[in-house]
This record gives structure tokens, sequence and C-alpha cells, in this order.
């Protein structure tokens, strides 16, 4: 598989592989902790809204009701958007590759709690995407992805865990698989929150010369791509709760990704800083993020292993309209900059998009 293909499915599948800003700027270095999903009348673009007297509490980053009104049993979420992306593609030459394009996408959301009680839950979700870029035809992209999520809450910690499997597709034949699992275990004080959260990914990249068309992909997994492997990370996460459910987070991330080639193995760190803010009938997020990759082989003989540091900053906000419906916008920059001048990059993103959260009870 080529260079091109590959970084945007990459950032499709959301490993931050190559640094560039997710296309709604959710972008998250880790599978997020299992917590329950907005509930009606919420922003997709983030976590839950603040809670109150007869609404649901957080514990390290896991919701879990207290009061009354408990979780919805069912809940989901659609979402249009429309944008443009300067460098879809990732080229170190946006203009001669002709990597600019505008974006239009949609996604529907699904998810089922079979059990939702003053200590526990276990969420399913079911999620499918379509991201449709004209001057780009050929990197039309498809996801199908379904997870199951669950937390436990105990005297003084909360333990839960997360696992999902996804399918992508590029120009309507399957590109990429990702298996990914997740364990946390969190922290919550009166005025912050601490996280430790583990996760490993295997994630398959269809050869070039080996995609199933359409449904097929469903079913057949086709020959790996040497940049195939595993991703293994752990990460700590502390949040400073502002009130109103507004927050402040650092972070730091940490981890390997084991290739089938070894010139695409690399070690990592990542630190990140991020804000929420909730004024009435908004959300607001920004984020920051560095990340460190040493990379173990050479790409060229004689030019020695490749390092590379990748920076990302965004932002969104959303203004609730009422009836479940939001309306919101986002900018994202990335860059990178390593040893080997062709996988250098500049990006930046933006859009607007309108989202419908809905709710019910059994």
């Amino acid at each position: 598989m080529n260079r091109i293909p590959l970084l945007f499915l990459l950032t499709a599948i959301g490993i931050a592989a190559e640094g560039a800003p997710a296309p709604a700027i959710e972008e998250v270095p880790l599978p997020p902790p299992p917590v329950a999903q907005p509930a009606a009348g919420q922003p997709a673009g983030g976590d839950q809204q603040p809670a109150t007297s007869g609404q649901s509490q957080r514990r390290a980053g896991v919701r879990v009701a207290r009061v009354s009104a408990p979780p919805p049993t069912w809940d989901g979420r659609l979402r249009l958007g429309a944008g443009y992306d300067s460098n879809a593609l990732l080229d170190s030459d946006p203009d001669t590759a002709q990597s600019a394009t505008s974006v239009y996408n949609g996604e529907g959301q699904m998810g089922w709690r079979p059990v939702a009680d003053d200590t526990d839950f276990v969420k399913a979700t079911a999620t499918i995407a379509y991201d449709r870029r004209p001057q780009l035809e050929e990197m039309d992209t498809s996801k199908l992805a379904l997870g199951v999520s669950g937390a436990s809450q105990g005297a003084s910690l909360t333990t839960g865990g997360s696992l999902s499997l996804a399918r992508y597709w590029l120009d309507g034949d399957g590109a990429a698989a990702e298996l990914r699992g997740g364990a946390s275990l969190g922290w919550l004080r009166r005025d912050s929150a601490d996280l430790l959260a583990l996760e490993l990914a295997l994630i398959h990249f269809n050869e070039e010369t080996d995609r199933p068309e359409g449904a097929d992909g469903l079913f057949e997994i086709g020959d790996a791509d040497d940049r195939s492997g595993t991703l293994a990370a752990g990460a700590w996460r502390h949040w400073w709760q502002l009130g109103g459910g507004s927050r402040i987070e650092v972070a730091t991330r940490g981890g390997r990704f084991f290739a089938n080639s070894e010139s695409e193995n690399y070690s990592l760190i990542q630190p990140w800083l991020a804000l929420r803010l909730r004024p009435e009938g908004w959300e607001v997020q920004a984020r920051a993020s560095l990340e460190a990759r040493t990379y173990d082989g050479e790409r060229v003989p004689g030019d020695g292993a490749e390092n590379a540091i990748i920076g990302l900053l965004s932002a969104s906000a959303d203004r609730r309209l009422g009836h479940g419906l939001w309306l919101g916008g986002y900018v994202g920059l990335g860059a990178r900059d390593s040893n080997y001048d062709d996988r250098d990059y500049e990006r930046w993103q933006a859009g607007a998009r309108l989202t419908w959260t809905f709710a019910a009870q059994e």
C-alpha cells in the first residue's frame, strides 16, 4: 500500500498515527474510558452534560446513576457536517499533490444499556459513518463499528473496560480493520479525578491489491500490509473540576507500536492539555497535544531511524437549539516534523455540524 491512503486510514482509525486531527475535531488519544454516551439533549461532540441533583454524577470519567432519572435504556445520535480540509492526503507538498478538499460527512449511532443501576452499567453501541470528499473521490471513507463497554463503582475506585471492532472502506473497497480493547481504573475527589487506562489495538491494513469490494469486506479480511501491527499503550489522565460540568485535563500517554515491518515499529510519548467549558446551552472544547516518536529501523539506508514530532491544536463549540438539536463548528491545526522531509506535513481543518440526540426508556 502506498503512503497516502495508509496515512489517511491511520487518521480515520483514530490512533493518531500521523497526528492529524479527526474530521470533527474529536480525536482522542485513547479509546474513551467506559462512559455512558450522551443522553437526549446533550451534544455528541464531547462527554456528558454536567450532572445535577436529579441526574447522574461522574466517577473518574464514568457516569453512574445516583438519585432519580436513570440513564436511558436506548439512546442515539445523528450528525451531518460540512467543512474544508487543506491537506487530506497529509502530503509534504499539498499544492503539488492537490490534497485540499471539501468534506461532507454523516454519522449515526445507537446505544443500548442492558445494565444501568446505582453502581454498574453495561452499554453496547453500533456506529455507521461516511465521509465524502468531492475533490478526492478515491479517499471517500465508510466505517462500520460495534462496541461494548462497562464500569463498576466501588467504595473508592471505579473500574471499567471496553471492546470494539471496526471495519473501514476506502472508495468502496475494504481497506482496514481494527480490534481494540481497553481497561481503566479511576479515583474521584471533590474537585478532581484521576484515571489510569490501558489499551491494546490490533490494526490491519489491507494490501492495496487485496481489498474486497463492498459488503464482501465484512467477511473477507484480506492480506495485511507491512505497516499493520499491534498498538499497546497506557495513559494517566487528571481532571480539575471547574463546576457546572467544566473542567481542565492534563494527561500523558506512552506506548509502543509493533508493525509487520521493522522500519514502522515505534515508541511514543504524548502529553496533552484539554479544556471543556459548559456555559448555559453551550459545549465548548479545546485541546493541544504534542507527540514524540522514535522509530526502530532506517527507511533509507544510511539516513538513520526516523524521529518525529507531531503537534495538534483543536477547538469546537456547539449550541443547543432545543428538542435534542445542536449546531456547532470546529477548527483544527496539525503538523508533523521529522528527519525525513517527505513525511512532514501541515494541515488545517474547519467546518460546521448539526447533531440530533435522542433517548428512550423501555
